[in-house]
């Protein structure tokens, strides 16, 4: 079995700066990363890539990786905290998603820190979709890990805001905030597996006005066939071009990594 992955971002229709980021690397393990900024702190563009670029760093350069879901993002958030530091970006420049998905063993586990979509395939080509959603549209985001004060202030707001949203099995009854979100998919059954921004739950007809369900979305979006080369770029170029034409964008910044057995 190979293992092919790749990643995308672009601009959502209304953003005028694209506020997600991706990046991937293959040392020790094969692995994708996004993050999405959030739209009403500062400078959050910056605070993506440092987050990302620190991820991609932290795995690459680790002698006890796996990390588990925890240990994983705090020394994430403590890291990308002295590289914000140094560059001395503002407060809430962090204030931005963390999704990872990568292999272990016989499995591909993907690590959400906010919210999110995943889009995963079997070897029937059977599509499910899992939609991550905070239902005051505030994502847990990892800064208020290392800040008390936001802590407090977002645990008292609303305990309970997580929804999972699972193509399968519905919607689940609300979560609390700080649910470890960690999903683990049997490379012996899912062929593809792909995380995304909340990007993806964001794409309109402008023409209609109504919103594309993921599942149609994520049937777009996983698609393609040439697995050669930067094969996920090329088709959601493709992919975001054919909706075009049919007057559908995404209103959001959306990034997705994906991960194929073949």
């Amino acid at each position: 079995m190979r293992l092919y992955y790749d990643y995308f971002y672009t601009i959502g229709a209304t953003h005028k700066v694209c506020e997600d980021y991706a990046t991937q690397g293959h040392t020790a393990i094969p692995f994708v990363v996004l993050s999405d900024g959030c739209s009403s702190s500062h400078n959050t563009k910056i605070g993506a890539q440092i987050l990302t670029t620190t991820t991609k760093y932290m795995i690459e350069n680790s002698t006890t990786w796996p990390l588990d879901y925890i240990n994983f993002g705090q020394q994430l958030i403590k890291s990308a905290q002295k590289v914000a530091k140094k560059v001395r970006l503002n407060r809430g420049g962090l204030d931005a998603t963390v999704m990872l998905a990568f292999v272990q063993e016989k499995n591909i586990m993907v690590y959400v820190y906010g919210d999110g979509c995943l889009l995963f395939k079997d070897y029937n080509n059977n599509i499910g979709t899992i939609e991550i959603i905070f239902t005051h549209n505030a994502p847990f985001y990892l800064t208020y890990w290392q800040d008390e004060e936001r802590l407090l202030d977002y645990a008292i707001y609303e305990p309970n805001p997580l929804l999972l949203i699972d193509s399968v099995n519905g919607q689940s009854e609300p979560k609390p905030f700080n649910t470890q979100l960690v999903f683990s998919f049997p490379l012996e059954k899912f062929k593809t597996v792909a995380i995304a921004s909340d990007g993806a739950s964001a794409c309109f007809d402008t023409n209609q006005l109504l919103k594309i369900p993921l599942h149609e979305v994520a049937t777009h979006l996983l698609a393609f066939e040439d697995l050669t080369g930067e094969f996920l770029k090329r088709h959601a170029k493709k992919a975001l071009a054919q909706y075009a034409q049919q007057d559908i964008f995404p209103i959001d910044d959306l990034s997705i990594g994906v991960l194929v057995a073949n």
